[in-house]
């Protein structure tokens, strides 16, 4: 803090216990006056003069495939002219996530089409590797997004063992 603003601030508080005992206060309570005006001025050059009093905003991180990216594409939807690109490429970058850590399969790889398709459904698959914007409707959209949502890693036991 700097000297000379502290020291001009208990003298402001000085002045000001002493002109609330000159029109009649008790000494006790001009006193006290003082030191809320000591309090009040001394944290207002704190504040003033220190660096910034703001919280810290952390990084909002987004993992690709996460339930946040799916549902700001649903919101990104329209009801009339299809599906737009912007929407179908999240989707597939979802899918392309979610099929390489699950799965350990690349969705851009043309050899591993048929593992692909053991995992997802063939009509799935076409509309995730097309090239250019495939003609879709909301529907088409929606089984695409269920799909990509059901995707769960493969397991060793059958369903009988997995339950308790």
């Amino acid at each position: 803090m700097n000297p000379r603003a502290t020291a001009g601030v208990v003298v402001l508080a000085v002045v000001a216990a002493g002109i609330t005992w000159f029109f009649g206060v008790d000494v006790p309570q001009s006193l006290a006056v003082g030191g809320v005006v000591a309090a009040v001025g001394l944290t207002w050059t704190a504040v003033r003069d220190g660096p910034p009093l703001t919280w810290p905003v952390p990084p909002v991180r987004s993992a690709p495939g996460a339930r946040r990216e799916l549902s700001e594409t649903a919101w990104a939807l329209r009801s009339r002219g299809g599906v737009p690109e912007r929407a179908i490429a999240r989707a597939r970058s979802v899918a392309r996530h979610r099929l390489r850590t699950l799965h350990r399969l690349d969705l851009d790889d043309p050899d591993q089409r048929a593992a692909i398709e053991a995992v997802l459904p063939p009509a799935v698959v076409a509309v995730l590797r097309a090239e250019r914007r495939p003609e879709l409707d909301l529907a088409g959209f929606a089984a695409v997004l269920t799909a990509v949502e059901a995707l769960a890693p493969p397991t060793d036991q059958t369903p009988t063992e997995r339950q308790p």
